[in-house]
């Protein structure tokens, strides 16, 4: 009897521990907070506003640790910024931002795009800023000898909508706008001059504010182009809200920089009436850049550009074919050796783009040049707008042919009436090559045996480029003079157009020399009485032998 009873307990006992002995509860809920980490915004700008949502959920009463976890969880959290509940000039240009489940003790952070207006005044803030999601609130479940010691769970969800706020601060502070002045482009090769104004639109004075600039492009700098600089610093002793400060810098842009826009960057460190440092957000200006200026040297022309020429000319147009003017243009010739240019300057004044002007230069030109193709190198300089010197980093080049010599004179016709034994005229024609009239011209003439002359100059006066002049001479020749031409030749002396006395000699022509008019010559009389003489002697010697 004993044992049948021990045996019922004992499976009264194991059908017990296979049952749930009890009905539990956990209850509790998230508990979100919000925080802003830099809560300062400043009137007149775009920001971004970063609300962090923290979670620390709590419990009424505790159980299972995933229950628990439940019970603190926040799901489907959705923050939004009430900005229509705003009174100021604060708008939210993003909407609605979803997190997610945030777990207890987790932090997620909402993002939202803010701006601000002008008129936004100093002072403290509230933001209402909505938050949403669901949770649960309760769940039931029994407790079970078998892992995981609970069962028959039973969750009561509920959602939640609630407003919180966060403070944004306006704070009274110096801040900055870059106000764009009257700057020139600036040409690629050279410099110029930015300007701007940098006015303080904020609620507080900035003092010793050092205002640096700095480029984004190596090849846009500040200074000259011998020393160029990356960066340059302004000091503005004070600036008050609602001043502005001229500033005005050398700017320069190289060579091989191409047309177009450039940053400039600007940012002002500054220290409050309190003492305090601040230093402002980077602003922006620009420099704008141009081609580089070029020229070009066109309509070329030579005159007298000869062989052993004093005066040798090459005139020529210079012509802006760049984007941007140029002040007090100077351009420069230089031949090869042996050339010597007397006149190499020529100033053009100022041109502005498509602009031209005419240039001439001077030359002499010695005896040992060598006639043919030669290259003249013609270097340009000028004025920028702020009238710094540039030059052109290249010469111009351009071809001339270099003619050989010419004689000032040449003779071109010769005309005489002398015959052997007797004397006559010398009619010697010469025309004048050169390029500017002459004066007080006087011809020489020269001969030899069988010819004489006991006149021998005469006066030619005035020449006109080409022009002829006819000069007349005395001469006899001799009675042995044969019917033929003989040489001569003739010297012209003559003042230049500047007055002086210049030679042109050398002038070879021939002299032609008629036969003898009546009778015989005395040449043929002599050869007659040889050939008698010749004749008596040999009759003489023949009488002799008889």
């Amino acid at each position: 009897m004993k044992a049948r009873l021990l045996a019922v307990l004992v499976v009264f006992s194991l059908l017990a521990g296979a049952q749930p002995v009890a009905a539990e509860q956990v209850t509790g809920q998230p508990e979100l907070s919000l925080s802003v980490q830099d809560n300062r915004i400043a009137p007149g700008e775009r920001s971004t506003l970063n609300i962090a949502v923290t979670n620390d959920g709590s419990l009424d009463r505790g159980g299972p640790a995933a229950l628990e976890q439940r019970i603190k969880t926040a799901r489907g959290v959705s923050v939004t910024v009430l900005d229509e509940q705003i009174n100021a000039p604060i708008e939210v240009r993003s909407g609605t931002v979803t997190l997610g489940s945030l777990p207890d003790g987790s932090v997620a952070a909402a993002s939202f795009r803010l701006e601000t207006g002008e008129s936004l005044e100093p002072g403290t803030y509230e933001i209402p800023v909505e938050v949403a999601y669901s949770y649960t609130r309760s769940a039931d479940y029994s407790e079970s000898l078998s892992p995981p010691g609970y069962s028959d769970v039973n969750y009561a969800d509920s959602f939640r909508r609630e407003t919180m706020t966060v403070e944004l601060v306006v704070e009274r502070e110096p801040r900055f706008e870059v106000v764009p002045g009257e700057t020139d482009p600036v040409v690629a090769g050279d410099t110029g001059t930015l300007r701007f104004d940098l006015e303080n639109v904020g609620t507080e004075t900035a003092r010793k504010a050092t205002v640096s600039l700095s480029t984004q492009s190596d090849d846009l700098f500040f200074g000259q182009p011998s020393q160029p600089r990356g960066s340059q610093s302004v000091f503005v002793e004070e600036l008050a809200p609602g001043e502005r400060h001229s500033v005005a810098v050398q700017v320069g842009a190289s060579a091989s920089l191409s047309p177009g826009s450039y940053p400039v960057a600007v940012d002002v460190a500054y220290e409050t009436p309190d003492g305090l440092n601040g230093q402002s957000e980077t602003l922006s200006t620009g420099v704008r850049v141009e081609s580089e200026r070029t020229f070009d040297v066109r309509n070329l022309s030579t005159s007298a550009f000869r062989v052993d020429e004093g005066e040798a000319t090459v005139r020529a147009t210079v012509v802006n074919t760049g984007a941007a003017a140029a002040q007090n243009v100077v351009v420069r010739v230089q031949g090869p050796q042996p050339l010597q240019a007397t006149g190499p300057e020529a100033a053009v004044g100022d041109l502005g783009p498509g602009e031209s002007a005419d240039a001439t230069f001077t030359f002499a030109v010695p005896a040992d040049a060598e006639p043919g193709s030669l290259s003249l190198s013609f270097a340009v300089e000028y004025e920028n707008a702020d009238g710094d010197l540039r030059r052109l980093d290249e010469p111009i080049r351009r071809g001339v042919t270099l003619e050989p010599e010419r004689d000032t004179f040449e003779v071109v016709d010769v005309n005489t009436s002398v015959t052997a034994g007797g004397e006559g005229t010398l009619a010697v024609t010469v025309r004048y090559n050169g390029e500017q009239p002459i004066s007080n011209a006087n011809a020489k003439v020269f001969v030899n045996d069988p010819l004489s002359s006991a006149d021998d100059g005469a006066f030619l006066g005035s020449f006109e480029p080409g022009e002829t002049r006819t000069a007349e001479f005395s001469v006899a020749a001799s009675g042995t003079a044969m019917a033929k031409q003989y040489p001569a030749s003739v010297e012209v002396r003559y003042d230049d157009a500047s007055g002086n006395s210049k030679l042109a000699d050398g002038l070879q022509f021939g002299v032609p020399i008629g036969a003898a008019s009546g009778g015989l010559p005395i040449g043929y009389v002599g050869a007659g009485v040889g050939v008698l003489v010749l004749a008596g002697g040999v009759f003489v010697w023949q009488r002799q032998r008889d």
